[in-house]
């Protein structure tokens, strides 16, 4: 294992340490016996085979020389054994992790290394509990190309334009002298600069592997040291591939790690501009996973490596594949078990003087107070426990607290200490940093109940998820009638969010009511505030039926939420968006919703000018461009939609396009009406290319539908009162 540390002083020391990874095998112990002549490194250890275990197992440890040799390896075990007499454990458990969880050690920790002649001692001066902790100081390098384009977009083959390089003090830009002079150049600067941290926008996708495309044409590959170990860029054939996961076909690009330092790309991974830097460094810390692996991987996978460690650390052996089938149920207990978060249907329509609670991570926190875990929900060896699940009357674990439940507990805790800090804390850059920090936490919390219930999650079951369920809604139950209990009136509920109305209510009888709540249910609820109007929204194809999600409004402060509009949505063009934006900006001045009624003409007179400008042109692409996911290789769809299009025309021009990639584009217009000619993605456009107005004047119209339906204002109505604009534009 090679570790890289980052001194006081900002210099970098090199460490290598004597470490390999170890895989375990369980059986009966002639059969493991048996196994010893073929396998010459082993020993016999006592681990948990699994959670919740009160006795160990005597199980084979084997040591390998590598994560490609263990899985080799557990597949000739799995063979020869028939592929049912051996189990097999932390065989797939990246080593860079195991490394750090057998070390008690996480990335950016500060520590003490005495380097050994054949390994490595530890001493860990700090804690992932902290809050206060001090980063390293770190070089962060911003690297952009351009290409001397032979085609519209550009490819491999292209010559390399001009490179820049941005620090905090300089940007240096190297565009003079050939392709040769300058990836020498690159190479020199990366030596003499030294980065830790280098920032991307599409480093995998194209920058890396097009400049070690660009130096092995120019017969220096070998030269072409980005990193800190002396291992030049790598040429991939295969870049990237697509997977399933929670319903939709997503796309991930094959990493392009430098060795010694840090590459993160902005387009292909988890950093997002509300995590920012801070967000994924407090990932990685908490989590114990490797920066570069944290920066792509999803949070369901930095849950995974929290688990993983809590596992190692109670001496549960890991399985290499997950065999925990669901406990049987009969039809009627199904119809108990298989209900979900409890709904109050929404009173659609707009309503003055709106309060809404919110439990804070009702979910993550059922499941840690209530000691959920695969292994902890119909446990064998607590038949008889006081713990139960609503409803269904489930036994629930009182002798293991489970994994699980273990790992929610530092991201619950550290969360809800940044949020009180954040609100603490008047000084900007701090308050920012908390405020990323719990940000990142949050969507790992977030994902932490689905993961429960993932087929293929290490210590997830499908009934522990059931279970979760199934006290959230005793919980909103219980929340809902203490607040009718004083004189509340629920206007809707979802899951573990409360709107409620009470003629003259102020703030401080809504905090009285989330301390009240809090009290009696000891699960935290906070006040979000006082709206002066929101809006619940109808359905659109039956205006009778409301839709549970989909809502705006205005807080007495004058901060707006939004949920479920075009505003929210990710493939909205911009030209919707800021129509859309600019209707909401003045709704936002009404004070009640007589007000808020009295301002629609002027909002639908907001709708016709965004009209006009599209009839008279001139709109950028940029506020023209939809943004859409592939669900498929372009050449499988069978209807031509925009986005296959889109992606058509990208093959064409020699780019490769994969199943669940995004693809950006505008709708175009073409009089021949060729199917082919209806999109074009925003790599291909240029002055010449022509917008299908009529389409984009269809989108505002559904858009301003979305908001105003409440009132009578569908697609036939709005095309009516902006008859004479249509006109005009058709």
């Amino acid at each position: 294992m090679i570790i890289w540390l980052k001194q006081p002083d900002g210099s970098c020391v090199r460490l290598v340490d004597g470490w390999k990874p170890r895989i375990r095998i369980g059986g009966e112990v002639n059969d493991l016996l048996n196994l010893q002549p073929f396998i010459p490194t082993c020993t016999f250890v006592e681990k948990f085979e699994r959670a919740g275990a009160k006795t160990r197992s005597k199980v084979l440890e084997v040591e390998v020389d590598s994560e490609s040799e263990a899985q080799s390896l557990a597949r000739q075990i799995f063979r020869y054994g028939g592929y049912s007499k051996y189990r097999l454990y932390d065989v797939d458990i990246p080593s860079t992790q195991m490394y750090l969880y057998r070390n008690d050690l996480f990335p950016l920790a500060f520590v003490e290394a005495n380097d050994t002649l054949d390994h490595i001692e530890w001493v860990l001066k700090d804690s992932r509990e902290r809050l206060d902790y001090e980063l390293p100081r770190l070089c962060i390098l911003r690297l952009k190309i351009t290409t001397k384009k032979t085609r519209r977009i550009p490819t491999f083959k292209d010559e390399l334009g001009s490179i820049a390089l941005q620090t905090d003090n300089e940007t240096i830009t190297i565009n003079s002298g050939s392709e040769l002079d300058k990836l020498t150049q690159l190479v020199e600067a990366f030596r003499t600069i030294n980065p830790d941290v280098v920032l991307t926008e599409g480093g995998d996708s194209f920058i890396f592997p097009y400049l070690a495309r660009r130096a092995e044409h120019q017969h220096i590959l070998h030269e072409m040291i980005l990193g800190r170990e002396k291992a030049p860029l790598r040429v991939y054939e295969v870049q990237g591939h697509s997977y399933f996961s929670y319903g939709k076909i997503l796309f991930k690009q094959t990493a392009a790690r430098l060795l010694g330092r840090l590459h993160v790309d902005e387009a292909n991974g988890f950093i997002s501009s509300d995590c920012g830097l801070e967000g994924l460094f407090e990932v990685a810390r908490t989590c114990i996973i490797p920066l570069q692996k944290a920066s792509r991987t999803t949070i369901g996978t930095s849950m995974t490596s929290l688990q993983l460690y809590h596992a190692v650390k109670a001496e549960v052996l890991i399985p290499w594949n997950k065999n925990e089938p669901e406990e049987w149920k009969n039809g009627n207990e199904l119809i108990v078990a298989d209900r979900g978060g409890f709904i109050y249907e929404p009173h659609f329509g707009i309503h003055d003087s709106v309060g809404e609670l919110d439990f804070s991570s009702l979910y993550p926190t059922i499941m840690r107070n209530m000691n959920l875990s695969g292994e902890t929900v119909r446990c064998t060896c607590c038949p008889n426990s006081t713990n139960r699940v609503p409803e269904l009357g489930w036994n629930i674990c009182e002798q293991w607290e489970g994994i699980v439940s273990r790992s929610l507990d530092i991201l619950l805790r550290k969360r809800a200490l940044y949020k009180k800090y954040k609100k603490e804390t008047f000084d900007p850059p701090i308050r920012l940093r908390y405020d990323q920090r719990q940000a990142a936490l949050k969507w790992i919390l977030v994902c932490s109940f689905g993961y429960l219930g993932f087929k293929n999650a290490r210590f997830g079951r499908i009934d522990a998820h059931i279970a979760t369920c199934a006290f959230s809604r005793q919980i909103l139950r219980k929340a809902v009638a203490i607040a009718e209990s004083k004189g509340f009136t629920l206007l809707h509920g979802i899951v573990d969010s409360m709107w409620l109305k009470k003629p003259g209510a102020t703030p401080v009888e809504y905090e009285d009511l989330c301390r009240q709540i809090e009290f009696q249910l000891h699960f935290p609820i906070e006040f979000e505030g006082l709206y002066k109007w929101i809006v619940f929204l109808n359905s659109r194809t039956d205006s009778r039926i409301p839709v549970l999600n989909r809502y705006y409004g205005v807080f007495q402060n004058g901060k707006t939420k939004l949920r479920g509009i075009d505003l929210r949505k990710h493939d909205t063009p911009g030209i919707v968006r800021r129509c859309q934006s600019d209707m909401l900006t003045l709704l936002a001045k009404a004070e009640n919703s007589e007000h808020f009624k009295a301002l629609i003409p002027e909002a639908l007179t907001i709708v016709k000018s965004y009209v006009n400008l599209l009839q008279h042109g001139g709109v950028p692409v940029e506020d023209l461009t939809i943004e859409k996911r592939l669900s498929k290789n372009p050449n499988e769809y069978r209807n031509m939609v925009p986005q296959s299009i889109a992606a058509q025309h990208l093959v064409r021009e020699g780019m490769k396009a994969h199943a669940g990639q995004t693809m950006n584009y505008i709708l175009t217009y073409d009089k021949s009406r060729i199917t082919q000619n209806r999109a074009l993605p925003t790599e291909l456009t240029n002055e010449d290319s022509n917008f299908d107005s009529k389409r984009y004047v269809d989108l505002l119209l559904s858009s301003t539908t979305n908001l105003l339906l409440p009132f009578g204002y569908n697609l036939r109505v709005l095309r009516e009162s902006l008859q004479q604009t249509l006109r005009d534009n058709n």
